[in-house]
């Protein structure tokens, strides 16, 4: 079952896709889905068109809920210049139907897994177009980040090369977002808060965030 969800706050804007591949979420839940990322989350036009699609699907014991990914759309022009992102949010039903045991658990679940993954959705796109970041998966964050929140360079991967999920700053950012810009009963449960003194993001860390759409080299 797939929505195209009207995306009403956002007029004059493609629709997006929700695709539930397994058949288990109503059209009245997956466009919750999607009304939650336009309404509860902080969004503008300018990434949300750059998702193009969310999928529920089977992805088996893979460990995860969900992952982004995105690929980059580059200047005709001059190749070293990118220009937009064609981004996809993955949900992997197995886990979800695995570690949640009945169907309201799953449907907040979801959001929550929305609420992550638009997170990088957020932070990645407008870092990347913006030129701040070249490669998301080999370039640290930006050093102003890394100090106001704090991260250490000795402690902090710019992905999971620490052998931690926990430790890669893209997943911390994105954590960042989900607690401090989603509405949600588990809005304060950080995922890394403790480790290696992590507290919860501080209000510079939401100014910071609120902001990356304007940074720039």
């Amino acid at each position: 079952m797939a929505i195209n969800l009207d995306t009403r706050p956002f007029p004059n804007m493609p629709p997006l896709e929700i695709e539930d591949r397994e058949n288990y979420f109503s059209q009245d839940e997956l466009a919750e889905f999607g009304s939650f990322i336009c309404d509860n989350l902080l969004s503008t036009k300018r990434e949300f068109a750059w998702l193009g699609r969310v999928i529920i699907r089977d992805d088996g014991r893979s460990g995860y809920l969900g992952y982004w990914d995105a690929k980059i759309v580059k200047s005709s022009q001059d190749p070293s210049v990118i220009i937009g992102i064609v981004a996809v949010v993955v949900i992997n039903f197995y886990q979800l139907n695995l570690s949640f045991k009945t169907h309201q658990q799953r449907l907040n679940e979801v959001k929550e897994i929305l609420a992550h993954e638009y997170g990088h959705h957020w932070t990645l796109s407008h870092l990347l177009v913006n030129g701040v970041v070249k490669d998301y998966w080999l370039d640290r964050l930006p050093t102003d980040y890394y100090a106001i929140r704090p991260l250490s360079e000795e402690q902090h991967f710019p992905n999971y090369q620490g052998g931690s999920w926990q430790r890669c700053d893209k997943e911390i950012i994105a954590e960042d977002y989900r607690c401090l810009f989603a509405d949600l009963p588990d809005q304060r449960d950080h995922q890394m808060l403790g480790l290696d003194g992590l507290q919860y993001p501080c209000e510079r860390v939401r100014d910071y965030i609120r902001n990356i759409p304007s940074l720039s080299l």
